[in-house]
């Protein structure tokens, strides 16, 4: 048999073989990522809107991945939630990271939890109720994470909670264009 035959049959029977494994479940930020699609798709959300909350959520989850890093700083509690090296468990990580997700979609889509977001912490064995704040546990450094971002982003002017303006997200600040629009 030539070379290149038994080549392409060695890599069509290793094709065959990897299509007849079972798929790798998708990591929680894939699957958390996923339920923040599924909500703005349903909310039909304004691009920048939906830009937000997806800057929102990462950033949350973010937070609360880099209390199990070495190296990496929170965006807004820089290292102050840093775990000893014992306790950067890929189950700690995982476990924040939905806190930390979980929490900021409740806060971005709220009319959503109960259809979407509660069933996936239950899916990942998570209990939705559990408000912890104390970051000995993976669960209340991922609130605490979100929270602290969920705090500034109330306040970053997107008038996200309509407090400034009635309305989420309605301009307050009687913005005017200078020039007139191009058709």
């Amino acid at each position: 048999m030539k070379l290149w035959m038994a080549r392409f049959l060695r890599l069509a029977l290793w094709s065959v073989a990897a299509a007849l494994l079972p798929a790798a479940p998708d990591n929680v930020v894939l699957r958390w990522n996923q339920a923040a699609l599924s909500a703005i798709r349903a909310s039909r959300a304004a691009p920048p809107v939906a830009a937000r909350a997806l800057a929102i959520t990462h950033t949350c989850m973010f937070d609360a991945w880099a209390a199990y890093d070495a190296v990496a700083v929170g965006t807004r509690l820089g290292a102050g939630l840093r775990r000893p090296p014992g306790e950067r468990t890929e189950a700690n990580k995982e476990k924040a990271v939905s806190f930390a997700a979980y929490r900021a979609l409740v806060d971005l889509f709220p009319g959503q939890r109960m259809m979407k977001f509660d069933p996936l912490m239950s899916e990942l064995g998570f209990d939705a109720s559990d408000a912890s704040t104390d970051v000995q546990t993976p669960g209340g450094v991922g609130n605490v994470a979100c929270q602290a971002v969920l705090v500034f982003r109330h306040r970053d002017g997107a008038n996200q909670l309509g407090d400034l303006h009635d309305g989420a997200y309605s301009d307050y600040t009687a913005f005017s264009p200078a020039n007139t629009a191009e058709v």
